[in-house]
């Protein structure tokens, strides 16, 4: 049965819970040292936005990933009018971007300093303008040649989506972007191979979460035999199988690949509710009791990932937290303007991350190992100490 709740006041409600939580999630995490060098050296749209947030909010974790939350909740609405015109109920449409919000993936580059955001953004705009106009909007193909690397892997779908549906000008165009975008950015395969198939896999089920993985691999095969596929089956298909053939040799980088998996999400829920909908309601307790399922390890997954802080109770040691890289730097840098240092000399990764919160180089050493007459800094999460510097 249907809400009286209106279709877009859910879908409001929705957001608005995402958006709550992340910017909750945002008070407690530190810039990583990936996102540093992003940062300092401007590199990309995402150093870009960063650097002209900071200008207008300060150089905190606020104005840092301001932008990239905007972004999210400009993701999911994109993601709520492309599955409007692709699923059956506007209801649908709703359940579509709670999915979306809930993922693992999609909240851990919600709010980092990466190309990730934009990728889905440029993404789903392609397959809302293909979807309402019927043809692929070309001017965007040039744009997206100039953004990232990642785009290589879309025009690569498009290539096999212009040759299934016969189309000679698309696949000109979607041959020239690729080969343009591998010229400007190239695919690394250099290195003594290697394989990284289970480790490729193993981050895939931690971006979706085990049994939506499963289930995503599921209805990519169940569109295989479909002979009219939608372009957002090429893109996710032609990225998992690039993923599965590039890891038997070498590191696959997921913050390139994985964001273009994002746009099957609407694959996934079509699949779902088609099957639940030709069903009497008497027979569909066999497909609600592994949606069930599901969703609660999908929503224990989350809250995983968006608590990480509190978990870090439980690990004896710091480095063995799954996010420990996105932790620990804001507490240090308060404790040692407290003290009234302001500069200091460390490793260079912690370096650069400190630089962000106001601690320059030079000075004192900073170490994490114990010195003698050194000055012990302890870091302190929720009541235990979890790990310590000394300054000397």
């Amino acid at each position: 049965m249907e809400s009286k709740i209106p279709v877009f006041l859910r879908f409001l409600l929705v957001l608005c819970m995402s958006f709550c939580v992340l910017l909750w999630f945002l008070t407690t995490i530190s810039i990583s040292h990936n996102e540093a060098i992003v940062f300092f050296e401007q590199k990309g749209i995402a150093g870009f936005l960063s650097h002209l947030s900071v200008r207008f909010f300060g150089q905190n974790d606020f104005g840092l990933r301001l932008p990239f939350l905007i972004l999210h909740l400009c993701n999911a609405y994109l993601m709520f009018i492309f599955a409007r015109g692709f699923l059956k109920l506007p209801s649908d449409a709703v359940f579509c971007v709670a999915l979306f919000c809930l993922l693992p993936g999609v909240n851990a580059v919600a709010l980092l300093v990466t190309n990730c955001g934009i990728v889905i953004f440029i993404t789903l705009l392609l397959c809302i303008l293909a979807q309402k106009y019927n043809k692929i909007p070309y001017w965007l193909l040039f744009i997206a040649v100039f953004i990232d690397k990642s785009f290589a892997l879309v025009f690569l779908s498009l290539i096999f989506y212009a040759i299934s549906r016969k189309d000679t000008r698309l696949l000109i165009i979607a041959v020239c972007c690729f080969a343009l975008n591998m010229y400007m950015y190239g695919l690394d395969i250099g290195g003594h191979p290697q394989e990284y198939f289970p480790d490729g896999n193993a981050h895939l089920l931690l971006i979706f979460s085990p049994l939506v993985f499963l289930y995503f691999l599921y209805c990519l095969y169940r569109y295989f035999n479909i002979q009219t596929k939608p372009l957002i089956w090429y893109i996710a298909f032609c990225t998992l199988c690039f993923i599965w053939i590039v890891s038997l040799r070498q590191r696959v980088s997921m913050e390139d690949c994985a964001p273009l998996l994002l746009v099957g999400i609407p694959l996934m829920v079509r699949i779902y509710f088609t099957g639940l909908r030709v069903r009497l309601p008497q027979f569909r307790m066999r497909y609600k009791l592994p949606f069930s399922i599901t969703f609660f390890v999908l929503v224990c997954m989350s809250g995983t990932l968006l608590l990480s802080k509190p978990l870090f109770v439980f690990f004896p040691d710091v480095n063995e937290h799954f996010a420990h890289r996105h932790f620990i730097a804001k507490e240090l840098a308060e404790s040692l303007k407290n003290r009234g240092f302001y500069a200091v000399k460390t490793d260079e990764n912690l370096q650069m991350r400190l630089r962000f919160y106001g601690i320059s180089f030079g000075g004192h050493s900073l170490m994490s190992e114990p010195q003698s007459g050194a000055t012990q800094i302890p870091i302190v999460y929720y009541g235990k100490k979890i790990a310590t510097y000394y300054i000397k």
